[in-house]
């Protein structure tokens, strides 16, 4: 098979970018893909050790001359966020990414690219099998499920798999002339709405309601852009429908992942005969509202309603104002601004899925925030809320952030590289966005991180792309880093 990347510089990162993106590795599926670069490790006479989740731990000796150095410990996740535009035919759990190439830019083919974090993977198969570079004895952590509530990360055991590095850099960040040196932490929490069933009534009609063409994004990069959360928009419709005519839900279910703000949402609905007519209208004039109101940030959305075929049983009328009253109130976006990093995120919450099953509809959104205490007022207010309601709540993958350190040694000797090779320093940034390294800091005491990569934009999207012209200037900043790690 032709190498759709050949001829691209670092040579050996795309070919292990396309050898890898030709295994599927969406969260949860991650056994071909760890099984994979676990040979690819021995292969290259390193060792690798696998826990019963896939998390990975491969060690290469050092270099000459760097044998009494302290060990680095290098960080990425081997899963990818799985989504693909409505027109693909394409089953991504059991079929790799099928790249294409424009210009400066790999993409997807209509899908998720998985430069997120599959960058991360191509540079550390590079630094195991790279025998002329100089370096001092690496540790390469590649977790699992990091997409899904950084669950590789939450149980990934340190000290059973022998972790002895105190310094650590990651590879998913997206700006190669910036040290990437600090970020939020975040919470997951299942907002649960008991819900009852009727009978469908013989005046009823149905119809699928849609808001679409929404650009989504990334939850914590991109949450900053105010594009739509179209969960919170459709709680938004539904609650404006309620107010004159008796609407039902049916089952609910929307969104990509808990790090992805939800671009598209649809639901079949029944409304009475004799409301259809101001339903539509209503209709009509929500969509000339959104047009407005998102000219800028989301000017594609699309508000439709057409008919649909009947359904035996509906959400009764009470719980369905409940949901749209949920999906309308509960936090959504920025919640806090930085006053100390002028333009950063502090605080915020994405609504990014929701399910029906058991009897209830179920919200799952993601808390991220750069102070603790930010994180969880949100979270008392999905808890009271919830308790008015007659609602739940319920957590999981609470991730402690990653604190600044601007004495950090390891970020001084990015610094010092990146000046080395270019002239002038890097910028420095903390963001928004919320890693595993928080949790890595927990559990490997007086850890100094950083994180490296190159541009890539509308990641989580199937806009993904990666600018391939961008690879080899954070390849050269990695190995000068490595180079300096003498001691």
């Amino acid at each position: 098979m032709a190498k759709i990347l050949k001829g691209m510089q670092p040579e050996k990162f795309f070919d292990y970018f396309e050898e890898i993106s030709e295994i599927p590795r969406g969260s949860y599926h991650e056994k071909q893909i760890s099984d994979y670069l676990k040979a690819f490790a021995e292969a290259n006479g390193c060792t690798a050790e696998q826990d019963e989740y896939y998390n990975l731990l491969i060690k290469k000796p050092a270099s000459t001359g760097y044998e009494n150095a302290h060990p680095v410990i290098f960080h990425g996740h081997m899963d990818m966020v799985l989504d693909k535009e409505s027109w693909v035919e394409q089953d991504m759990l059991t079929e790799g990414v099928r790249l294409k190439v424009e210009g400066d830019y790999i993409k997807g083919d209509g899908t998720t690219l998985g430069a997120d974090n599959g960058v991360g993977v191509a540079f550390m198969m590079m630094i195991l099998s790279d025998e002329s570079l100089a370096h001092p004895p690496i540790e390469c952590i590649i977790a699992v499920q990091e997409e899904v509530g950084k669950r590789g990360g939450q149980q990934f055991d340190a000290k059973k798999m022998n972790v002895t590095g105190k310094r650590l850099m990651d590879f998913n960040w997206h700006k190669p002339d910036t040290v990437f040196a600090g970020c939020a932490g975040d919470i997951s929490a299942y907002y649960r709405i008991p819900i009852t069933y009727e009978e469908t009534k013989a005046d009823e009609l149905f119809f699928q309601l849609s808001i679409t063409g929404g650009v989504g994004g990334h939850s914590e990069f991109d949450i900053h852009l105010e594009r739509a959360n179209v969960l919170q928009q459709f709680g938004r419709l539904v609650n404006l429908i309620a107010k004159d005519c008796e609407v039902h839900f049916t089952d609910l279910t929307g969104g990509v992942n808990r790090y992805v703000i939800p671009g598209n949402m649809d639901n079949v609905i029944a409304v009475k005969t004799s409301d259809v007519d101001g339903v539509k209208e209503v209709v009509e004039k929500f969509a000339d509202t959104l047009r407005n109101e998102y000219k800028i940030a989301d000017k594609e959305l699309k508000v439709t309603m057409v008919s649909a075929e009947k359904q035996e049983k509906v959400i009764s009328y009470e719980d369905t104002k409940k949901i749209a009253k949920a999906l309308h109130l509960l936090p959504c976006g920025v919640q806090s601004m930085s006053l100390e990093i002028e333009g950063l995120v502090e605080s915020s919450n994405t609504m990014a899925m929701i399910s029906t099953e058991d009897n209830q509809v179920s919200i799952l959104s993601t808390i991220p925030s750069a102070v603790t205490s930010r994180k969880y007022d949100i979270l008392q207010k999905m808890n009271d809320l919830a308790e008015l309601m007659g609602a739940s709540v319920d957590t999981f993958a609470d991730c402690p952030e990653w604190p600044f350190r601007p004495e950090s040694k390891l970020l001084a000797t990015a610094k010092n590289a990146f000046k080395v090779l270019y002239g002038e320093e890097p910028n420095v940034e903390v963001s928004h966005s919320s890693l595993e390294l928080g949790l890595f800091c927990s559990k490997i005491p007086g850890l100094e991180c950083i994180s490296l990569g190159p541009k890539a934009y509308d990641v989580h999207t199937p806009k993904e792309r990666l600018d391939w012209t961008s690879v080899q200037m954070v390849w050269d900043h990695i190995k000068e880093i490595l180079k300096e790690l003498d001691d």
